[in-house]
């Protein structure tokens, strides 16, 4: 720098005048000297200013290239969902098609079918017993429940006794209602007494029981009532 006394250069960090020995202040740097410093921080500042460009447009960067793999990723899981759809309404449209052909089938069964459960309101109203003109005939029994049960699947057990004696082992006959609301139950033995108690014991289809009755005879041939 320049002494502002004598106009002798002076090394910049010294702080008196070499030639006069006069005070060097900041107020005696040269213009060249100002010019130098208000360049330098000029330069500085433009390349702080670039430093923070290349940031920015950096930042920019990172930000588009995360939207555009989001909207990418995006993309791809409609198409998948798309497929899916179609996929899955496709194979409910396939099965639609399908079930014209199986329906009749099934609905053929159903209908072949005139069945029904006995309900648990089914009773024993009545009947009568028959036996033939031989005590070695068969014992016939007729049942009465009811039309409104026509068609009804049962089970029914009778056992027959005389004098307290038991005349058979009561086995269980599966038998269907006929139209007029009887059941027709015929002994699987012919007995030689004829009997003069019968238990009739009646069950549905999956062996429940829904109904007992208990019938006094007389130990002759006929047909008798209760």
């Amino acid at each position: 720098m320049k002494c502002s006394n004598c106009d002798a250069e002076n090394s910049d960090t010294a702080k008196f005048c070499k030639k006069c020995g006069s005070p060097l202040t900041a107020k005696t740097m040269d213009h060249e000297t100002v010019i130098n410093s208000i360049s330098g921080k000029s330069a500085q500042s433009d390349n702080n200013n670039t430093k923070i460009i290349i940031i920015a447009l950096a930042i920019v960067a990172v930000v588009l290239a995360g939207a555009f793999i989001y909207l990418y990723a995006s993309g791809n899981s409609g198409a998948s969902d798309s497929a899916s759809t179609s996929n899955s309404a496709g194979q409910d449209s396939a099965q639609a098609d399908n079930t014209p052909q199986e329906q009749p089938e099934k609905t053929a069964t159903q209908s072949s079918s005139s069945s029904k459960p006995a309900s648990s309101s089914m009773r024993i109203r009545g009947g009568s017993f028959s036996t033939g003109s031989a005590e070695e005939d068969k014992t016939y029994a007729q049942i009465y429940v009811g039309t409104e049960y026509s068609g009804t699947d049962v089970i029914v057990q009778i056992f027959y006794s005389r004098d307290g004696n038991s005349l058979n082992h009561g086995n269980m006959v599966p038998a269907s209602v006929h139209s007029d609301g009887y059941l027709y139950i015929t002994s699987a033995d012919a007995y030689h007494y004829y009997p003069d108690y019968a238990t009739i014991k009646l069950y549905d289809s999956g062996s429940n029981l829904i109904d007992t009755q208990s019938v006094s005879l007389s130990p002759t041939s006929g047909t008798q009532t209760f």
